[in-house]
């Protein structure tokens, strides 16, 4: 029998853990620092979204230029650089003095963020032995609360000193940057086999648009998933300041939010012990849309909708992805590409939601989130059906 290998000592997965949260503290700042930007730049909402959308732009070339640096560099020379991108992005929006400044300094951040992420989730899976899935989980918790944490205390020290968390994410990847020395350089994920070079040529090659159906569906998942998950995080400060909620109140709500999606994906870690993955994200990505029905009421009751739409997008992305490792179609760069995919909607769905909100007003904010919900809820049934014949047939086979 096969054994995975252990790419990670104590340290490294310490430092990993610090990596996901200063993520996490990096994209839910942005939202809140919207308005500080918006009055120091005299930009409108439109571009004060295109901000973040360089960052997620930033963040999708990184994801795709990772696994070509793996197979020269290694995994942890490729890791490193990633920290030294996204803590120097970081510390540079921190002390940003202009708007294009700021551009730059997200699409730096931007590109580290997005190497870590795919690195830390993919060497985990492959590189952790059996704690793999566990970790994956417990990694992206991590990011959750990371999210918590920065509208929390600028909820108490005031928006305006959005900086002080921007520092402090160059800060932590300074000491995550040293616990690197404890990952593995090698193999890499590029060098772990797919499913079908234990195929025929003839069976693979016959087989080939199952797994580009399977791809596409994965990544039709997470683009929705980023955009709504993106899309609550950026503008709901702006959404609930327009019902008359107050700076404070605006933050401690999405505070709020990102802190269900912490619970939603801790506790996913229990339920996939009595649920199938499958099962877990669908009714996720089910509640997610529903909550979104909830929210468009209007009422002060948004918030509690919001925070039951964070508990259900938690589970979707770590699950997801194991989901897809297990599908087998997760190998090489094919994972990479997924992530990159996905981030789209991470880098279009604040920008877009700003448009509308420049023409239609914050009001319609929840509708436009819903429809790109129902996406994800599509995605994610269709999958499961189609990859659950695919097993069934290959019982039968």
């Amino acid at each position: 029998m096969r054994t995975q290998p252990t790419l990670f000592n104590r340290a490294a997965i310490i430092g990993c853990m610090v990596v996901m949260t200063t993520i996490g503290l990096l994209l839910s700042t942005y939202g809140l620092a919207i308005p500080s930007f918006k009055a120091q730049f005299g930009i409108s909402d439109a571009v004060a979204g295109g901000g973040l959308a360089m960052q997620s732009a930033g963040a999708v070339v990184g994801v795709l230029a990772a696994p070509f640096a793996l197979k020269p560099f290694g995994n942890r020379m490729t890791m490193m650089v990633s920290i030294v991108l996204l803590g120097g992005g970081g510390l540079a929006l921190a002390f940003a003095f202009s708007w294009p400044m700021v551009l730059i300094s997200a699409t730096i951040a931007g590109l580290g963020l997005g190497g870590v992420d795919m690195l830390i989730t993919q060497l985990l899976i492959i590189g952790a032995g059996v704690r793999g899935p566990a970790l994956v989980n417990v990694a992206h918790g991590f990011f959750g609360v990371g999210t918590v944490i920065s509208p929390g205390i600028l909820a108490v020290i005031g928006t305006e000193r959005y900086w002080i968390i921007f520092a402090a994410v160059g800060v932590a990847n300074a000491f995550a940057f040293f616990t690197m020395r404890g990952l593995a350089p090698r193999p890499t994920p590029v060098d772990a086999p797919s499913a079908e070079d234990t195929k025929s040529p003839i069976a693979s090659r016959s087989r080939w648009y199952v797994g580009a159906a399977v791809v596409f569906g994965f990544i039709v998942l997470y683009v929705s998933h980023f955009g709504v998950q993106s899309g609550i995080g950026t503008w709901e400060p702006t959404f609930l300041a327009d019902l008359d909620f107050s700076a404070s109140a605006a933050a401690w709500a999405t505070s709020g939010y990102w802190f269900a999606m912490v619970i939603g994906r801790f506790g996913a870690a229990a339920l996939t012990r009595f649920i199938s993955i499958p099962t877990l994200v669908v009714v996720s990505c089910l509640g997610m849309a529903g909550s979104l029905v909830w929210a468009m009421t209007h009422a002060p009751s948004a918030v509690w909708a919001f925070m039951v739409c964070g508990l259900f997008i938690g589970p979707i992305f770590p699950n997801g992805l194991t989901w897809l490792a297990r599908s087998g179609h997760a190998h090489g760069h094919r994972f990479s590409y997924v992530v990159a995919a996905s981030m789209v909607g991470q880098a279009f769905a604040p920008w877009l939601i700003g448009v509308v909100i420049e023409h239609q007003g914050s009001e319609v904010m929840p509708l436009t989130l819903l429809l790109v919900a129902v996406g994800a809820v599509v995605a994610s049934i269709g999958l499961a059906i189609g990859l659950r014949r695919r097993a069934s047939g290959a019982s039968s086979e």
